[in-house]
Order: structure tokens, then sequence, then C-alpha cells
């Protein structure tokens, strides 16, 4: 698992970088041919770096006076560029129904990947293994981190279980991963509404399952609250939080 953490600290460094400035967006292609070259410069003279496909995350920032975005992106290394920003579709301002079968389409692929990993590792064959992890270990990159930054948004503005409920599974089939972006999306859900994140935790039947989303619970409040190493806070917010969680243990 030592390649994937690696590789999980290189992605979480990457999108940290981005988050510390509020200008970045996350946003899709929005191309009538599904696709739209990145250039090296703010306009159409420039070489081409490289394509964005019409599935795929990148962040945008305005550049002042211009009708051209920089872009960052992540397809396995850090791209960067400009685009036109008519091909761009920030996720956020898509209507509800998009960004749920977005979240959906996403959530989907990777529980399938996560069932697939857990498979192979159960099996013992190496090549299959390292096939699946492979995989699991690129899409978790280049698409399940990034709708995790849209998710808490989505589920807080529409208190839509079915999506929660879908999250409950994907991670669990994501299950032993070093990942810590799942749990701060689940602490963010967990946060705006937690009287409907318990009510649905309730009905989970599997007990190892329910506890690992306890614990992914409380590992999301812990980080998205910067509560200290030994777990005490002041934040009444955090302490009101954190007992209604516990007695969900009880």
């Amino acid at each position: 698992m030592k390649t994937m953490k690696n590789s999980i600290l290189t992605i979480l460094l990457f999108f940290f970088s981005l988050t510390i400035f509020s200008e970045n967006k996350l946003a899709i292609v929005s191309s009538p041919e599904g696709f739209i070259f990145i250039l090296s410069g703010p306009g159409n003279e420039y070489k081409i770096v490289d394509t964005l496909y019409i599935d795929d995350f990148f962040y945008f920032q305005f550049v002042d006076n211009s009708e051209w975005a920089k872009v960052t992106a992540w397809k396995g290394r850090q791209i960067e560029g400009y685009i036109h920003i008519s091909r761009i579709q920030e996720v956020e301002k898509l209507d509800k129904q998009k960004q749920k079968e977005l979240i959906t389409k996403i959530l989907d692929r990777q529980k399938v990947l996560g069932d697939n990993f857990q498979s192979d590792w159960k099996s013992k064959d190496s090549l299959a293994y390292r096939t699946t992890r492979r995989d699991l270990e690129y899409y978790s990159e280049t698409k399940y981190d990034p709708i995790l930054e849209i998710l808490p948004k989505y589920f807080c503005l529409t208190n839509d279980v079915e999506i929660l409920n879908h999250f409950f599974a994907t991670m669990w089939a994501d299950r032993g991963s070093a990942n810590e972006n799942p749990s701060s999306a689940l602490g963010r859900c967990f946060s705006c509404n937690p009287n409907l994140v318990i009510e649905q935790l309730t009905k989970v039947k599997n007990i190892e399952q329910k506890k690992m989303i306890i614990d992914h619970i409380e590992w999301g409040l812990l980080n998205n609250f910067n509560v200290s190493e030994n777990g005490k806070s002041d934040n009444k917010e955090f302490i009101k939080l954190k007992t209604q969680l516990d007695n969900v243990k009880k």
C-alpha cells in the first residue's frame, strides 16, 4: 500500500496548492467537439500543451481583462496552461439535477473500482491486484477527489439521502484507502445536517460498515474543525456535533 499512500500524498498536495487560492474553481469542459486544447499562453497563437476531454476536471482562474483563463489539471501529472472562457463549465453552476448525475456517475465508477480492488486483493492475483490498484488510484486522483469538493455542498443544499447512501456504499467499497478526502467530505455533510446523516446511518445493517462510517465522520470533524491531536476543543459547534456522533456509538 506504500505506492498508493505516496500517490495520494502527491495528489493531496496538488489539490491543497489549488484550494488555498479561493479564485480557483472546479470545472469541466464545455465544448461541442468534446475536447479542448490547453495552450501555453492566453491566445490561439500559442502552442498546444495538452488536451482536456469532456469528462476531465480542471481548476481555472480568470486572467484580468482577458477572454482567457489559466487552468490547472491533474492527469497523473500536473498540467498547466490556458483555455478560452467560453469552454468552461463551472461544476457548482450546473443545475442540481446535472450535479447529481455527475456525482452519481463518479461514485458508481469509484465503487466498482473499489469492489474490484477488494476482490483481487482477496484472490491473491498479483497481476490483477496491481492493475486494479493502478486504475483505482488514477480514478481517485482525477475524478473522485475533485467531486468530493462538490458533494457536501450539494447534499447540504438538497438533503439528498440517495446521494448520501451512495456515498456510504462507495466508501465501504474503498475501505482501507489512506485518502482523507472522503472523511473530510462526510464530516462536512454531517456538520450541516447531523440528524439526517444519523437517521441514514442507523439504517446501515453491516456493523463493520457502520463503524467505518462513524470513524470517517469523526476524523472529518477533527480535520474540518482543526482540532488538536488530543481531540479536545473549545469550539461549541464541534462539541455539539461530536456529542451527537458519540451517542450513535452507544
